[in-house]
């Protein structure tokens, strides 16, 4: 007998249907902002980890990818002398500027405190009070651009910061007000100095105050007190 036409169809079309394709793998990670509930939204990753975006993958002081590199803050430093200390006929004179060494040593001392090699950050730090009569410690932050004229004498603090294009002469002081006064040392002890601070030969800013943005401290002068902007 022949089959009817109406009978099931053949098990052979069914295996041969084509199969939807599977969704592709979505791959995200969840984000969870210290302080806010755990259930933040997933964000796509992007990037590889430990690295930030627009930098080299290797954040600076204070996690700031876009922090200029060492090298080119020297140079910097190595431009501000010529442009500021008429005395310096050309570049190989202004490499011989005792202010511009005592930064340079600083820079790179300040490059290791904050990876963690204290030690050396030290080491670096005492050959720059040898050879320049400058003490700059190694925690402390300095901007872009510094100048430090002539330099022996120059003191500046481990919590101290200084912005861009400030201009240092010898004998400066950026200290704190002494341990007496500050206790177990915790939290911020030294002046914070604006941009374009000019601080003569011979003061003394002492204490956690600040000095604000284009401020001109004279020589020989004692500043306890902020400085409010010109």
């Amino acid at each position: 007998m022949s089959r009817s036409a109406a009978g099931p169809q053949a098990p052979e079309a069914v295996a041969d249907a084509p199969r939807p394709a599977p969704d592709p793998p979505v791959f995200s990670r969840r984000v969870v902002v210290p302080g806010s509930p755990a259930s933040s939204r997933p964000t796509a990753v992007t990037g590889l980890p430990g690295r930030s975006e627009g930098g080299r993958g290797r954040p600076g002081p204070g996690g700031d990818a876009s922090r200029p590199s060492t090298l080119r803050l020297i140079r910097e430093d190595l431009h501000a002398v010529l442009a500021r200390d008429p005395s310096c006929a050309g570049r190989r004179e202004a490499l011989l500027h005792p202010g511009w060494q005592g930064l340079a040593l600083y820079r790179l001392a300040h490059r290791r405190h904050v990876r963690g090699h204290r030690l050396r950050a030290t080491l670096l730090t005492r050959l720059a009070r040898l050879l320049t009569g400058m003490e700059i410690h190694p925690g402390a932050r300095i901007g872009r651009r510094a100048f430090i004229d002539h330099g022996f004498g120059v003191v500046i603090g481990e919590t101290a910061v200084v912005g861009a294009d400030v201009t240092l002469y010898h004998g400066v002081t950026l200290g704190s007000r002494g341990w007496l006064r500050d206790g177990a040392g915790q939290g911020r002890r030294h002046p914070v100095v604006g941009d374009r601070v000019v601080i003569g030969t011979g003061a003394s800013v002492l204490g956690p105050i600040t000095v604000a943005d284009g401020c001109r401290v004279a020589a020989h002068t004692l500043v306890l007190r902020d400085l409010t902007a010109p």
